[in-house]
């Protein structure tokens, strides 16, 4: 029976309720026991509905590559991309640069728990303005609501909690969900260049003098702290 839920899943435009539900396990890392932040929480979703998920995923991720809608600035979770491949365009940038005379300024940034804090809701906007639409954002909309999570020590199990906001931990969706969700980044910072491996951001800027350097950059940097924080 549990063969044929994808398929009913996919004509009903309905993702079953349990296939939401994660397990999940704290991880001892290091420090005091007793303190909570001293464990790295390992989510464990259903074996059945990664199936769900892999099957959705090649025709999104089929889609938006067809279409070329991936930011070209996005270098993670992405076929042919790789941080080697970020490295080698950002320094093919500066040696030209360099070579013209002109300064270069590179700012590194991680932005800090923004798979944890993906608004469902922008995300479902998001995903119909780049063509996701009917049954297809109804099935969408229907994985990404109505989730929920409980702790597992050893043989024992908290009560479940819901979630309301991020992409499933350990999920297939949930990366490619987060690249559409800062996909329009780069077009908002118009004084530098990105380079993004998934939530990994870095500025680089370019100019003939340092004070016109520290303009660009600063204006992105404003519009990036304004970006995140509104």
């Amino acid at each position: 029976f549990a063969a044929f839920q994808p398929v009913t899943a996919i004509t009903l435009s309905s993702f079953p309720d349990e296939w939401k539900v994660a397990r999940v396990m704290p991880l001892y890392k290091n420090g005091q026991r007793s303190i909570p932040g001293n464990y790295r929480p390992i989510s464990v979703l259903p074996a059945i509905s990664k199936i769900m998920e892999r099957i959705l995923y090649d025709q999104l991720y089929n889609y938006l590559t067809k279409f070329e809608l991936l930011s070209d600035s996005q270098f993670g979770f992405r076929k042919f991309y790789s941080t080697a491949s970020a490295l080698l365009d950002c320094t093919n940038d500066w040696y030209v640069n360099l070579d013209r005379k002109m300064f270069n300024l590179v700012v590194l940034i991680d932005l800090k728990k923004t798979f944890d804090t993906v608004d469902h809701q922008i995300l479902l906007n998001k995903l119909e303005l780049y063509g996701i639409k009917g049954q297809a954002l109804t099935l969408l909309k229907s994985y990404l609501t109505n989730r929920n999570q409980k702790c597992q020590i050893k043989n024992s199990f908290s009560s479940e909690r819901s979630i309301k906001c991020g992409v499933p931990q350990s999920s297939i969706l949930g990366p490619l969900f987060f690249l559409l969700y800062i996909n329009d980044l780069p077009h908002c910072l118009n004084k530098t260049k990105q380079r993004l491996f998934a939530d990994d951001t870095n500025l680089t800027a370019s100019e003939n003098s340092m004070t016109d350097l520290e303009t660009a950059v600063n204006s992105d940097l404003e519009n990036l702290e304004w970006l995140m924080n509104g």
